[in-house]
């Protein structure tokens, strides 16, 4: 907590400006995510509202949810969170603020190739 309070108010002291080029290019990395996150399916995307992540229902036979996460890594070089890991099995996190943009691209586009394989 003290870490985050310290995190906070660093922001706070460097003004709106520095908080504004940080936060610029997250709608366009969670549409990016979101459309690797397609061949998922309608309806398999919950969360994302005000988050910088999202929790994506994995497909029935591919319900191990810790066994997909390093499939993902293994062969497609992505890094995802078990969804059991946050009390949802089944699932995964996915997080989409951690890069820059283009290395968002880049790795959407594995992500994506990854779940068409699934």
């Amino acid at each position: 907590a003290v870490a985050s309070q310290r995190v906070a108010l660093g922001a706070l002291e460097a003004g709106r400006d520095w908080v504004n080029h940080r936060v610029a290019s997250l709608d366009e990395q969670k549409a990016l995510v979101l459309d690797a996150l397609a061949p998922l399916g309608a309806g398999s995307v919950q969360g994302g509202s005000g988050a910088i992540y999202l929790v994506v229902r994995l497909p029935d036979g591919a319900a191990d949810d810790v066994a997909v996460v390093r499939w993902l890594c293994d062969v497609h070089r992505v890094a995802l969170i078990p969804g059991s890991a946050c009390g949802y099995p089944g699932h995964v996190r996915v997080c989409y603020a951690n890069l820059p943009l283009e290395k968002t691209k880049e790795a959407a586009a594995r992500l994506k190739k990854g779940f068409e394989e699934l």
